[in-house]
């Protein structure tokens, strides 16, 4: 199973590749390490606010069918992989259900951004969870890609990280900081509505 609470990703962080310990913050200058700075980053997500955006029209899930009753009593994996859309589209639940009944939409990634990332979609038909979840995929592929041609700080290989597991912060357009597309998934959507009409959805993406 991929999926790691943060509390499981910060102790693995404390160990390099090599089995070296992490550096201690130095109490003299306070400088904070990678790991405290994620902690410091994903707190603040979790208690960020979009109501500022308008009015809160509904919440979807996305879930993934599972034989797996060990792990998901219920038979459903309360996610869908971002990294590899595909291999759960076909066992995505209702799919083909249009969730958001309108001609356009504004997404909007902030995670894990410092600067968000927004992108407009179009269907005269309305959107499904299926088209969402290839959607925001691609995106999330694509400003990584942005970000990566943007930046002069780049992204440490895997293999190379000794000491954090967790992805380095670069410099590019949109300040990607703490995890690789393979580290997340999307559990629900929130849509709202701007006073002047607008639908945007905002994402809850589980690392």
């Amino acid at each position: 199973m991929k999926k790691y609470s943060i509390i499981t990703i910060i102790a693995i962080s404390f160990l390099s590749c090599k089995g070296q310990t992490k550096e201690k913050s130095d109490s003299t200058t306070n400088l904070k390490t990678p790991v405290e700075v994620i902690q410091e980053r994903e707190q603040q997500i979790s208690q960020k606010s979009y109501s500022e955006i308008g009015e809160l029209i509904s919440t979807i899930e996305f879930k993934v069918k599972t034989n797996n009753r060990k792990d998901f009593e219920d038979g459903f994996i309360p996610w869908a992989d971002l990294e590899n859309p595909k291999s759960d589209l076909p066992n995505l639940d209702k799919k083909d259900e249009i969730i958001i009944n309108e001609k356009q939409i504004k997404i909007i990634i902030d995670y894990p951004l410092t600067n968000q990332y927004e992108f407009t979609l179009k269907s005269e038909k309305g959107f499904t969870r299926g088209q969402l979840l290839m959607e925001i995929s691609k995106h999330y592929y694509l400003l990584y890609e942005e970000e990566e041609k943007t930046a002069t700080i780049k992204t440490i290989p895997i293999d190379k990280r000794t000491t954090m597991y967790n992805r380095n912060e670069t410099n590019g357009k949109y300040g990607v900081w703490g995890h690789d597309i393979a580290d997340m998934d999307i559990s629900e959507i929130s849509v709202y509505k701007t006073k002047t009409g607008e639908i945007i959805v905002t994402l809850n993406i589980e690392s």
